[in-house]
C-alpha cells in the first residue's frame, strides 16, 4: 500500500555538540505563511541512534544520518508531534516509543511506552512525564557530559529565531515568545484545564524537573543551551508560575 508520509521540510546539516550527541535544525509550518523551527536530536549508544522528536531528512542528510550508526529507536516526547515517526518506523524498521494517549498523531502505536523513570532506549537515561498536563508530555534525560535534557514543546531555549520566517517570528512573539529559556506560553495554555489558573497548575511538575542532573538542554525548537542550562530553566520556572 502506497503511503504519502509527509514532505520532507525545509532542514539544516547535521550538527555535533556533545561526544555522541547530534541535533539538526529543522523547520514545521505552522500555518500557509508561517514557518518556525523544529529540531531532531540524536544520541550515540555504540553503534545504535536514538532518534527524539524525528524531523524527516532529504536523502543527502539521511545518508549522513546513516553514517552516524544504525538507526534503532525513535521516540515521540510530545503530544503534538511526530509528523514523521510512521516514515521513520516504516523505513528504518525500529522500536518506537510514546506515552499512552499521545495521539495527536495516531500512528504508528507505540511499540515501548515512555514510563517516568521506566525502561529507556538511552543506557543510563531516564523518562520524565509531566503529570499535570491535559495532554502526555515528557523529557529525556541523557547521562553525558553533565546530563543533557532532551525536550520537546515544555521548555525552549531561544537564542536566535534561526530557522523561522517573518511570519513564524512574529507569530511566536505575538504568542509570548522571546528569547532566552522558557516554558512555552502556548505550550502552557494548551496543558492547563479549563478554569485552572495557568500561573500555578503546571509548576509541581517543574520542579520535579528541576531535580534532575543536567548542564545542557535540545528541545524541539529553539536553540542547543550548554553549560548553564538548569539553572536558565530554574529562571525560567520563577518566572512563569508564581506562589500563592
Amino acid at each position: 500500500m502506497q503511503i504519502d508520509y509527509p514532505l520532507v521540510q525545509p532542514h539544516g546539516e547535521i550538527r555535533q555538540v556533545l561526544p555522541d550527541i547530534f541535533y539538526i535544525p529543522g523547520s514545521a509550518q505552522l500555518a500557509p505563511a508561517a514557518a518556525v523551527n523544529r529540531n531532531m536530536g540524536i544520541v550515540r549508544c555504540g553503534d545504535e541512534l536514538v532518534l527524539v522528536n524525528p524531523v524527516r531528512l532529504r536523502p543527502s542528510q539521511e545518508e549522513k544520518l546513516e553514517d552516524l550508526g544504525h538507526v534503532r529507536h525513535a521516540v515521540r516526547l510530545g503530544y503534538f508531534h511526530g509528523c514523521d515517526d510512521l516514515y521513520y518506523r516504516d523505513r528504518f524498521n525500529l522500536t518506537f516509543w510514546s506515552q499512552p494517549h499521545s495521539d495527536y498523531y495516531p500512528a504508528p502505536a507505540a511499540d515501548v511506552l515512555v514510563r517516568d523513570a521506566g525502561e529507556c532506549p538511552v543506557p543510563g537515561g531516564r523518562f520524565f512525564e509531566f503529570s499535570r498536563g491535559r495532554h502526555p508530555e515528557a523529557a529525556l534525560l541523557v547521562p553525558a557530559c553533565g546530563g543533557l535534557l532532551m525536550t520537546c514543546d515544555a521548555l525552549q531555549y531561544w537564542a536566535s529565531w534561526c530557522g523561522c520566517n517573518w511570519c513564524g517570528r512574529n507569530l511566536l512573539r505575538l504568542a509570548g515568545f522571546r528569547r532566552g529559556m522558557q516554558v512555552a506560553p502556548t505550550w502552557c495554555r494548551r496543558m492547563v484545564p479549563d478554569g485552572m489558573d495557568p500561573t500555578c497548575w503546571l509548576r509541581d511538575d517543574f520542579e520535579r524537573l528541576l531535580e534532575l542532573p543536567f548542564l545542557h538542554l535540545i528541545a524541539a525548537h529553539g536553540d542547543f543551551c550548554a553549560d548553564n542550562a538548569h539553572e536558565e530553566v530554574a529562571r525560567a520556572v520563577a518566572r512563569r508560575f508564581t506562589r500563592h
